[in-house]
């Protein structure tokens, strides 16, 4: 069986077209993302945050503002004192955290929640975050998304500097 150039030129074009196929269709199964179905993370993927405010109760609140490539901090009725750096780690925990997602049943009822605001670059509206510090672990609530998670403990003293 002989071809003709054009019939062989054909012939690798379709063959390649059915690799490029392949390797699409089986893509997820090569390169598995790495991220459970049951983990999120807290703010959208790319986010960058402009301002964050930490609502400890009515009269203690906690309040960052990027201004330049530093952030500028201002509280009121909590004494901290921060550096950039330490600034720094918060925002970036924040920024890349994951928490397990849990029932939407869960009641937490009588517990006071710390309120975080959040401003980002990429999103119109304030996002909102009630964390509930437990024992063991700490309970967020996305408001936005209707979503809870679950972090741990450890997390908490990172993304609350006050904790």
């Amino acid at each position: 069986m002989k071809l003709s150039r054009t019939a062989w030129n054909n012939v690798i074009i379709f063959s390649v077209m059915t690799i490029i196929l392949l390797i699409n269709a089986t893509n997820d199964r090569l390169f598995p993302d790495g991220e459970s179905e049951n983990d999120a993370s807290l703010l959208p993927e790319h986010s960058i945050i402009l301002t964050l405010k930490v609502n400890i109760s009515d009269n203690r609140q906690l309040a960052f503002e990027r201004v330049g490539k530093a952030w500028q901090m201002t509280s009121q009725g909590v004494l901290l004192d921060l550096s950039n750096q330490q600034i720094d780690q918060m925002i970036f925990t924040w920024q890349q955290t994951t928490g397990l997602v849990q029932a939407d049943d869960i009641e937490v009822d009588g517990m006071k929640a710390i309120e975080v605001l959040i401003n980002t670059a990429t999103s119109e509206n304030e996002l909102v975050y009630l964390l509930y510090p437990l024992v063991d672990q700490l309970l967020v609530f996305n408001s936005q998304k209707q979503l809870w998670l679950a972090l741990p403990k450890a997390v908490s003293h990172q993304l609350i500097p006050n904790q």
